[in-house]
């Protein structure tokens, strides 16, 4: 009976290891699989993700490929369908090297690629921690983007930046085809750091130029760096900015409203309506949204108006609302203060949505989008309360608060169903509602804003806290 048993069990498994050897494809001899490398040598840094890339070929099929960095645990292993049989692969993979690595360690990263017919073969590639990923950097000293160059003055480009770059810098380029400006400086040395500094002549028709500044640098797998700057030649200015920011601010950190942009325009004759939140409050008048240069309007020690950078500031001497006017071709002002008649928005922070009209009390918040929290739907704008702005106790006509950009943003102020809305077009202006200007989009650095909307200057000012 023993006997019997065994010889059913022996059985048994004798055909089910057939069974089973049946079932696994088989496949005859073939030539060894080959590898082809995109770089023999690879550079990453610690807490940055590398590419390995290769293409892998076997003339009947490939079974697999491992992917082996011992010393940063990684043993990744990718297998590939046998029906159809895959004779070709283009490998792309990602790996992030841990933050605790030294830029000085160096790998081996080792491929192994087997076919069907269990050819096996292995491929290393040297990695290294110690690249540079960053594009040189160009910083501009002049002209400054939106520069304004006034024809009548000067026919004039000074064209004067720096470019910095760890690795070295290979060549700069200038072009404006505009200007027939095309100019390429191949520096010897791979020098960290070069100033470039030259003068271009340009034709006394008013007209908008774009300068381009191109720089690569020396590292292995070359970086190029670009930047356009947008250039305005005409003979009289198409804007003129107030400035309450002492000399030296860096005018382009804010998001909207610094500096800020005329009221209204009479040929040269600029209008701005103003409020001082201090007595003796500075200003300046620029030619220029972007940079005190190379425009700056100020007071000379006889007390007259001068395009002069090393001007000193009109002095505002009581808080309050001004309405001023600027002349930069007569080099003429005049300073009027003011009391407002405009509609006050009281009580918003005590807002209340409701369907019954007679039981509204307003609110004002934003809709838009780039700011933490909102969206387009007004009744996102009311149940999201970090949004809401309030009274200004110093000022009723500004309604205050803070937000938090996410990056470029836009948005229309707004209270219940749009009503009241200040819509945020171009150059920081609050229209309110309706109006026909669209939403403007504002480049800005994530982070935390002061806000405040000026509804007598029907302004918004968004500036970095």
């Amino acid at each position: 009976m023993k006997k019997l048993s065994y010889l059913f069990l022996f059985t048994f498994f004798a055909l089910l290891f057939t069974g089973c050897q049946e079932d696994e494809p088989s496949f005859p001899s073939s030539e060894n699989p080959t590898v082809e490398v995109l770089t023999n040598e690879i550079y990453g840094a610690p807490n940055r993700k590398f590419e390995i890339k290769a293409t892998l070929n076997d003339d009947l099929g490939l079974k697999s490929v491992r992917i082996e960095i011992p010393e940063l645990s990684l043993d990744k292993t990718i297998n590939f369908a046998t029906e159809p049989l895959l004779t070709t692969y283009d490998l792309s993979y990602f790996f992030e090297v841990p933050a605790d690595r030294g830029t000085s360690e160096a790998f081996k990263i080792k491929l192994t690629i087997t076919d069907v017919s269990g050819n096996e073969i292995d491929q290393e590639i040297d990695l290294r921690l110690d690249g540079e990923f960053s594009a040189p950097a160009i910083s501009m000293i002049t002209p400054k983007e939106g520069a304004v160059i006034l024809l009548s003055s000067s026919t004039e480009l000074p064209v004067n930046f720096v470019v910095n770059d760890d690795s070295g810098i290979d060549y700069i380029e200038v072009k404006c085809e505009a200007l027939n400006i095309d100019e390429l400086i191949q520096l010897t040395g791979s020098p960290q750091s070069y100033t470039f500094n030259k003068t271009y002549n340009l034709p006394v028709t008013a007209a908008q130029y774009v300068l381009t500044i191109t720089a690569k640098d020396k590292f292995a797998i070359p970086n190029m760096g670009t930047m356009n700057i947008n250039i305005v030649a005409t003979n009289e200015y198409p804007a003129i900015y107030l400035c309450d920011q002492p000399k030296g601010t860096n005018l382009t950190t804010d998001a909207v409203g610094v500096p800020m942009y005329f009221h209204t325009k009479v040929g040269q004759d600029f209008e701005f309506k103003y409020y001082a939140d201090t007595d003796n409050k500075e200003i300046y008048f620029l030619g220029q949204e972007s940079d005190f240069a190379p425009h700056c309007f100020g007071l000379n020690a006889s007390g007259d108006l001068v395009d002069d950078v090393a001007s000193s500031a009109i002095v505002l001497p009581t808080k309050g609302y001004y309405k001023i006017k600027v002349n930069p071709s007569t080099l003429d002002y005049t300073v009027t203060k003011y009391t407002p008649t405009s509609y006050v928005w009281a009580n918003i922070a005590n807002g209340l949505w409701h369907d019954d009209e007679t039981q509204r009390r307003p609110f004002v918040s934003i809709a838009g989008g780039g700011i933490q929290g909102a969206n387009w739907d007004t009744w996102n704008a009311w149940v999201q309360t970090s949004l809401h702005l309030a009274n200004n106790p110093n000022n009723p006509y500004q309604l205050v608060g803070e937000y938090t950009l996410t990056g470029t943003m836009e948005g229309t102020f707004t209270g219940q169903w749009w009503s009241p809305s200040w819509r945020l077009i171009k150059n920081g202006i609050a229209t309110m509602s309706p109006g026909s200007n669209g939403n403007a989009k504002y480049p800005a650095a994530p982070g935390v804003y002061k806000v405040i909307l000026d509804t007598e200057l029907e302004r918004a000012f968004i500036t970095k806290k």
